[in-house]
């Protein structure tokens, strides 16, 4: 494969990585409010021997569950509010997965970067005249 055709296809690559960088980067600027953890429904009992959780019909509660300077925090959630944590949590998912993919077409597009200017490069310029 002579260097122009080398050269055409690493741009095209370089062009679909590029496409694909801009999506995940619209993702990463929206405006929305994040909130980290994951939120879980909890079945409980409460300890109270005359309890109908004593007779194994526990209790339900709604929970956050979220890692802070290297510890897990749950707090818990009252109902009225699972559905807005929910959300938020899920803006939080959703960035997360965005910037990941963002990593990776960064990492991806310096690879296919590399390999142009290895292509392109000449060793000495005595050889330009040959390689076109």
């Amino acid at each position: 494969m002579n260097t122009l055709s080398q050269v055409s296809r690493i741009r095209k690559r370089i062009g679909q990585l590029a496409r694909q960088r801009r999506a995940a980067e619209q993702a990463l600027l929206e405006r929305s409010v994040l909130l980290k953890g994951i939120v879980l429904e909890v079945q409980r009992t409460c300890g109270k021997t005359g309890c109908k959780c004593a007779r194994g019909q526990k209790h339900t509660c709604w929970q956050v569950t979220a890692s802070v300077e290297g510890k897990s925090r749950t707090r818990n959630v009252p109902r009225r509010y699972v559905g807005k944590v929910k959300e938020l949590t899920g803006n939080y998912r959703r960035f997360r997965q965005a910037r990941a993919r963002w990593v990776r077409l960064n990492r991806e597009m310096v690879k296919w970067i590399n390999e142009m200017e290895a292509v392109r490069t000449t060793p000495d310029f005595r050889d330009e005249d040959r390689r076109q």
